[in-house]
């Protein structure tokens, strides 16, 4: 589906609640911010895919990874409750060619929030391996709300990546369940 990738003005709302590194950026479905020049590196339709640590109830159709990256808000990614002896739940985006990554967007169900996180990226193929990604930093709140959190590394400076894994090591939820309805990746390609 080409039509979620076209140009369009991207509208910025700013809630008063939210710290200032959780400013909500809302896109409205739209794939260039002519702001700033960033685009949506995690469209489907470019290519873009995802994979999980787990899905709920192992229905990839409903809950999958890729429901994230499809910016329906009716559909999301719904991981398994964890195991005690393996908490750690992981949401990766491989983009199949290089792009600088300057923000992440997501939206979680509020009660279902990963939070502890860290950001991978690869700067290779698929062959490389994960490096922990010292420019990003994601420190989520437990809300419903789209939450912005950009890249501190300079473009001119930083390596572009081939793919992002973020690690979640825990959730607000009981059972350790996350719920994501919308994982925005801008940047520039």
């Amino acid at each position: 589906n080409q039509q979620g990738c076209i140009a369009a003005t991207c509208v910025q709302l700013t809630t008063s609640i939210l710290p200032a590194h959780h400013l909500v950026h809302w896109s409205d479905k739209e794939d260039i911010n002519m702001a700033t020049d960033l685009v949506r590196l995690s469209c489907t339709s470019k290519g873009t895919t995802a994979r999980a640590s787990s899905t709920w109830k192992h229905d990839t159709r409903k809950f999958g990874p890729l429901n994230a990256l499809n910016n329906n808000t009716e559909d999301a990614w719904k991981s398994a409750q964890s195991e005690e002896n393996d908490p750690l739940a992981y949401f990766e985006i491989d983009f199949h060619r290089p792009v600088q990554v300057n923000e992440l967007r997501i939206q979680f169900q509020g009660g279902f929030v990963g939070m502890d996180c860290i950001v991978y990226q690869k700067s290779g193929d698929e062959t490389s391996d994960w490096e922990e990604c010292e420019d990003l930093f994601i420190d989520p709140i437990d809300s419903n709300e789209v939450q912005t959190f950009e890249s501190e590394a300079d473009d001119a400076t930083s390596d572009k990546c081939s793919a992002l894994r973020i690690e979640f090591g825990r959730s607000t939820d009981f059972y350790g369940r996350i719920v994501i309805y919308s994982l925005e990746v801008w940047g520039t390609e």
